[in-house]
Order: C-alpha cells, then sequence, then structure tokens
C-alpha cells in the first residue's frame, strides 16, 4: 500500500481550509504549522497570474529526517509514511536542519518538532487526513493505495514522495527546490564520524609527543 495525497495547484483557490484542519486535528500550538499554504506571483504585467500551494511533510522515500534523528524519535512505516514519536522527541532540531524541504519546525511549548503526520489516527482507522477532508475545491485529494496515480506528471511521483504535487508551471514558481532533493544525510554519516574523530586524534597526539617530551625532560 502507498497512500499519497496529491495536490493540483489548478484547484486551490488559497482558502487555507487545509491548514486550519490540519492545526486543529493534530494539537499544533499557535505558530507552528504542520500544514501551510502559500500564494505565488508568476509572470509579468500584463500576463501575470497568481498560484497558490498548499505543502506539508512529503514523506520522502529515504528521509533525511530519519537518518538525522539520534533519538529514534523519526521512522518510516511500511506504507511509507515517515511517523514522528512525539514521546521520544528530545527536540534538538536535527531534523530541522536536515530536511531539504524545510518541513519540520520545532514547539517552544511542547519542547518537541513537530511535522504533518498524514493523520495516521485517520487514515489507519479508513478515514481521509484532515487536509484533504476539508478541502472545499478538491485541490487535496487522498489516495489509500496510490490507485488514483495514473498518468499524472507530478513533482516528487518518481522520487517516490507521499505528498505529490501536480503544477501549472515550474517547482520554483511554487518554492520546490528543483530537482527534488535526495537523502544526503545518510550517505555522507560516515565522513561526519570521521571528520568528528580529527580534532580528538590531534589532541591525542599532542598529549602523547607531550607525555614523550616529559619523559626525556626527567632522564
Amino acid at each position: 500500500m502507498k497512500p499519497l495525497i496529491i495536490f493540483d495547484s489548478k484547484k486551490c483557490i488559497g482558502c487555507h481550509s487545509c491548514e486550519v484542519a490540519c492545526q486543529l486535528e493534530n494539537d499544533a500550538p499557535p505558530g507552528v504549522q504542520l500544514r501551510w499554504v502559500k500564494s505565488h506571483t508568476t509572470g509579468g504585467f500584463p500576463r501575470s497570474a497568481i498560484h497558490s500551494i498548499s505543502t506539508a511533510c512529503f514523506h520522502c522515500s529515504d528521509p533525511s529526517c530519519v537518518s538525522a534523528c539520534p533519538a529514534g524519535a523519526l521512522h518510516r512505516r511500511s506504507d511509507g509514511v515517515v511517523e514522528h514519536l512525539r514521546n521520544r522527541c528530545i527536540g534538538c532540531g536535527y531534523c530541522v536542519k536536515a530536511c531539504p524541504f524545510g518541513v519540520p519546525k520545532l514547539s517552544a511549548s511542547q519542547h518537541t518538532m513537530r511535522k504533518c503526520s498524514f493523520c495516521i489516527q485517520r487514515i489507519d482507522r479508513g478515514r481521509e487526513p484532515a487536509c484533504v477532508a476539508k478541502c472545499t475545491t478538491g485541490a487535496l485529494r487522498y489516495s489509500p493505495e496510490g490507485s488514483e496515480e495514473g498518468g499524472l506528471q507530478a513533482y516528487g511521483k518518481s522520487e517516490g514522495l507521499h505528498m505529490i504535487y501536480v503544477m501549472e508551471g515550474r517547482p520554483g514558481e511554487f518554492a520546490l527546490p528543483e530537482p527534488v532533493p535526495l537523502n544526503t544525510t545518510a550517505s555522507l554519516q560516515a565522513w561526519k564520524w570521521f571528520a568528528g574523530l580529527i580534532p580528538g586524534g590531534a589532541v591525542l597526539t599532542w598529549l602523547w609527543r607531550w607525555a614523550g617530551n616529559q619523559e626525556k625532560g626527567d632522564e
């Protein structure tokens, strides 16, 4: 099963209903948005146009946030949803820095990171995510098994994202990174660990030489 949320920019009117529904359903504090709607202007006068986009966690096939989390508070479920276990979260912010889409947000009042949960409390009971259920124009659609994918040319589809975007125009016009970024956290982790050993090795080398010089001085 590959649950999908599909966004269609042609149907979005920027009403923010999905944004509000997400906040209420997932106990998000004021100022910490788990889903957000933004409008972008494309073209120039007199042929300019305003397009809105509803954005949340992309639930990546190889999520950087999961690779970066030292507490095991993030994991990818068998259905592809990236779940956040708030009782394990230590609020370190590593996932915030690792996410190429800038999705995770730190909640000062809740002392944890917050992000879209794909409304697992709803989809596990056969219901639509709250954002989809409250979308007034059908700009957000939910496909429990990805059956509505068909031949869509969508941003993130070929990369296995679980939040994909059918857009008029280029992704950059909607403030989306182009091309879709891949997880570099896991591939660079070994190099980061190695780099972290270098300062310690330098200190040990200095201490070794210092001890050797002291022994020579005593002689």
